[in-house]
């Protein structure tokens, strides 16, 4: 057909054509175009290594059917498979008119819009990009969650009756524990013997797919039972070629077991493989990975919690976008075989997995449209990829997961290893990953590696401390050594061979010994150790990309740790996630996380004490909104940002799609907290960070309309001490909670919402003093002002309580005592009072305090210390005249909880007479503190999921 003016127009199935053969050709997929099925005509299947299809249906713009073209693909099947996932795509108007000789071309490198829909409903985000960004977000889609859900539950059922149908012959459970899992026996042997064979059957029978020579695994059904001779036949016949990492380690499982239980065992997991193989889910490299998780019953003791695949995605992404390696040519296999990622906890391969993803995603945009090659995937598998945990099980599945991205290419080895931790046969104490603090080479216990793999001794290999290019890893939380009852579990679990309190002890002197003289601190748990490893090992303009506990960006434990990457590090993002549905990065847990990613300074740059902070509004729930995530995070990035310590406009939006995502805030590094992550919107940061140093900001935040002095508590005041300091097995009283009227030694205890209602209190507890112990320092620090070290904003109501009776806090409760040099001491504390349960006092609490969870601030001793507050030593007299009076009318009114704070009475009237007849500020400064009232009420933080509690409008 041609245009008006004569021109040739193309029609958009020449546009399909083209697309179909982009996708065979540049990304090495399964792609057609114009192809009839069940009498419809999708534009493009491109098919899924699992041989799941997903439709693309094109338009050229301006494209007004294209999304409804998409939706009506969703639920047809192709080939037997229910299509779950359709993507619009939108190719520029110029298209219709290219020459079709040079069309292939210019689509590769043409801006193209997309919008991917699933059949739950839901939608991504609408997104432009290059041809080869459309190909990774085809490559990441996924089936909606509910079909992972389900073949998850289907796996570890399958896997539980295997384990219990293994179980009924413990002689060959200790066997395979100790010859192959080099492990005491114990609950999770068997189930993780048959995950792993389930696991290397599904493998079986894709590469049997692609692979002519190789039997399926029904295969081995003889007779109609199934034989361990035939399957271990067709593994050996498997094994002569490649794929150790994938198939040893279940055939020494299945080798231990006596021809009558195999038939058994392996029935039931060749049964579930096939399941598996049929369902939606089976490509998810995190199938076996989630089983993993829940197997692994105690792996909270080493908070061993698996990262969620979007979180993998963000970070990789973020840590690997080309544009931040400008001296790596990318299209060259020969530069980038010389690349190393290590992760030094690597669990179940998802971040090394999501690292492969990204540099493959690199080299296929920067290979000027070569076709992927058997190369780059040999050197990702063989070279570039590092991987090292204490969990040999774990290693089995990163090597299948790496793997399973190319099936077909063969390789020799991978550098996957696992290492010992605890006390081995000859008594020598293991750290894992962790050695290579003390050394340069740590022993190998199980290499991913044909001469390797097999080993009985345990002796393995000596493996070299990695220089990498980029460290990756979502390391351990909690302090190695910790018993907390669990040692036998742990023994089983983690290699130890000896689980016992001696051995634990032993772990936890060696730990302490080996981060002696660094930045990492034992109470903050094995993230900062494993910081400092990653330290040791990245190469200058090399990076570091990790998943780490929320507590690192504030508590004082990581004050080190924050010190060390401010210092050594341009810190480039931090990404916390604001939703209060998916605070977390990793599966199982709801504790608040982090993504970091930091390059090393060469050795003639300055740290710039700033980083980049991304809040997020919503969590990350699927692989392609990550990608938009990465996409949008790196184009704002690039430009200036709003400071978080600047005036109070708020962050750069983070806009996805047309929405509002999160936002982009430019803030200060050091070893104080990284307030800049603590709140969903940046205003409250700018607010925050300019009453710290006694500003105030106008609402329209285009002046300042108050100023007064503020001071650390620390710098004026004792903060008493710790409750362990005072009851319990250390402190020198025994504590009972209630009224006594005959106690000597009055306490104030908990925090209870209930009954902590307004300002003034009576102690609620009494303490009895422990006979032959000293108990007159911890006395000493009692008083009448009395601090909350951690609250629930979303439940509690005061943070201060002024009491009747020198008395003591304890559990929740610190008691503060003003300089002995301080006039008028007690008009000052009350001031401190007012000022403590204003919304000012709220703010810079809860800026300060540790955040776990959404709605809470957790605070110790140390935190209190540092948190500012009015310096009640510069007050006039007339100041501390009208703090009486503010207290006579408010000392016994009822206070809502925090969250409720832009529309509790009490609240709203003290905050305007603690401005007005206590600071002298005027009506600007009062709206300035109505604004940040309901700023703090909207937020997650302070509202903690529960429903926004705002005044009417107007």
């Amino acid at each position: 057909m041609t245009s008006p003016a004569g021109q040739d127009r193309n029609h958009e199935s020449i546009i399909n054509d083209n697309l179909a053969r982009l996708f065979r050709e540049r990304l090495g997929m399964d792609a057609v175009a114009e192809t009839l099925h069940g009498g419809r005509r999708p534009d493009i299947v491109a098919r899924m290594p699992d041989g799941a299809p997903i439709v693309l249906e094109t338009e050229i713009a301006p494209a007004p059917t294209v999304e409804a073209d998409a939706l009506s693909r969703l639920g047809m099947e192709i080939d037997g498979r229910r299509v779950q996932n359709a993507f619009a795509v939108t190719a520029p108007g110029r298209m219709r008119t290219a020459p079709q000789q040079s069309l292939y071309e210019q689509l590769a490198v043409a801006r193209l819009t997309w919008r991917e829909w699933r059949s739950d409903g839901t939608a991504g985000p609408g997104l432009e990009g290059t041809f080869a960004e459309l190909g990774d977000a085809v490559g990441l889609a996924t089936p909606p969650d509910g079909g992972l859900e389900e073949a998850v539950d289907l796996l570890e059922e399958g896997v539980h009756e295997a384990g219990l149908i293994l179980s009924r012959t413990p002689g060959t459970v200790a066997r395979i524990a100790k010859n192959v899992f080099k492990v005491k026996s114990g609950d999770e042997t068997a189930a993780m013997a048959a995950l792993i064979i389930v696991n290397a059957m599904v493998f079986q029978d894709r590469l049997a797919s692609v692979v002519g020579e190789y039997r399926p695994v029904y295969g081995a059904f003889r007779r109609g039972d199934f034989s361990n001779v035939l399957l271990l036949r067709n593994w050996d016949q498997i094994l002569e070629e490649d794929y150790y990492p994938i198939f040893r380690m279940a055939r020494d499982i299945v080798a231990e077991m006596s021809a009558d239980e195999a038939s058994e065992v392996l029935e039931e997991c060749a049964s579930t493989a096939m399941y598996l193989l049929r369902s939606e889910a089976a490509g998810r490299h995190d199938l076996a990975g989630r089983v993993f998780n829940k197997l692994v019953s105690e792996r909270k003791l080493l908070a061993a919690f698996y990262t969620r695949i979007p979180s993998s995605v963000l970070l990789a992404g973020l840590a690997l976008a080309p544009g931040r390696w400008p001296g790596t040519n990318w299209g060259d296999i020969g530069e980038v075989s010389k690349f190393r990622v290590v992760d030094p906890a690597c669990g179940t391969g998802t971040l090394p997995m999501a690292a492969y993803r990204q540099i493959l995603q690199n080299h296929t945009t920067g290979s000027n449209g070569n076709a992927v090659s058997d190369e780059i995937h040999r050197a990702l598998v063989e070279q570039i990829i590092i991987g090292a945990d204490v969990v040999q099980a774990a290693i089995h599945l990163t090597a299948a997961t790496l793997a399973a991205m190319s099936p077909t290419v063969r390789f020799n080895g991978m550098q996957l290893h696992t290492l010992r931790l605890g006390i081995d046969a000859d008594n020598k104490v293991n750290l894992g990953s962790l050695e290579w603090l003390a050394s340069p080479e740590v022993q190998s216990f199980f290499s991913a590696t044909e001469e390797q793999i097999g080993a009985t001794t345990g002796s393995g290999a000596l493996v070299q401390r990695p220089r990498a290019d980029l460290v990756i890893s979502n390391p351990p939380y909690t302090r190695r050594g910790a018993n907390g009852g669990h040692e036998e579990s742990l023994a089983r679990i983690f290699s130890l061979l000896e689980g016992d309190s001696k051995s634990q002890s032993a772990v936890k002197k060696k730990t302490a010994a080996l981060l002696s003289g660094t930045p990492a601190n034992q109470t903050a748990g094995h993230g900062s150790s494993f910081l400092v490893l990653a330290d040791r090992m990245v190469n200058p303009g090399g990076r570091i990309a990790f998943v780490i506990s929320g507590s690192a960006l504030f508590g004082e434990a990581w004050v080190e740790t924050r010190l060390m990457l401010s210092e050594k590090y341009e810190v480039e993002f931090i990404v916390c996630s604001h939703d209060p549905e998916l605070r977390a990065m990793s599966h199982d847990t709801k504790m608040g996380e982090a993504l970091i990613v930091a390059r090393r300074l060469n050795g003639d740059e300055a740290p710039s004490g700033r980083g980049k902070f991304v809040n997020l509004w919503r969590g990350i729930h699927r692989e392609t909104d990550a990608l938009a995530v990465v996409q949008a995070v790196n184009n704002i990035a690039s430009a200036p940002l709003h400071h978080s310590d600047g005036p109070s406009v708020g962050g750069s939006p983070l806009i996805i799609g047309g929405e509002q995502w999160g936002e982009i805030v430019d803030g200060p590094l050091g070893a104080e907290p990284w307030t800049s992550a603590r709140w969903r919107n940046g205003a409250i940061c700018q607010l925050a960070a300019a009453l710290e140093r006694g500003e105030l900001w106008s609402d329209d935040s285009t002046q300042i309309v108050g100023r007064f002095p503020l001071v650390k508590i620390k710098d004026f005041c004792a903060v008493g001490p710790d409750s362990q300091q005072i009851h319990g097995s250390n402190g020198p009283f025994n504590s009972y909670m209630g009224w006594n009227e005959e106690a000597q030694f009055h306490a104030l205890r908990n925090h209870q919402e209930s009954e902590h209602k307004s300002m003034f209190a009576e102690p609620n507890a009494w303490l009895s003093p422990k006979p032959e112990r000293n108990y007159s320092r911890a006395w000493g620090q009692a008083g009448r002002l009395h601090l909350a070290g951690s609250i629930r904003y979303n439940t509690q109501r005061v943070i201060a309580r002024f009491t009747n009776l020198t008395t003591l806090g304890v559990r929740s409760w610190y008691t503060l005592q003003l300089d002995t040099e301080a006039a008028n001491r007690s008009s000052r504390e009350i001031v401190l009072v007012l000022w403590l349960n204003s919304t000012f006092g709220m703010l810079l609490h809860a800026n300060r305090s540790n955040e776990t969870q959404e709605g809470r601030g957790q605070g110790n001793k140390g935190m209190l210390q540092s948190m500012p507050v009015l310096d009640v030593r510069q007050l006039a007299d007339w100041q501390l005249a009208a703090a009486q009076g503010i207290w006579r009318d408010f000392q016994d009114r009822t206070f809502q909880s925090f969250h409720q704070c832009a529309v509790d009475p009490a609240r709203i009237e003290l905050d305007e007479r603690v401005a007005r007849e206590l600071l002298g500020l005027g009506d600007d400064a009062v709206a300035s503190i109505a604004r940040l009232r309901r700023l703090l009420a909207s937020d997650p933080s302070i509202h903690g999921g529960k429903k926004p509690e705002l005044p009417e409008p107007g």
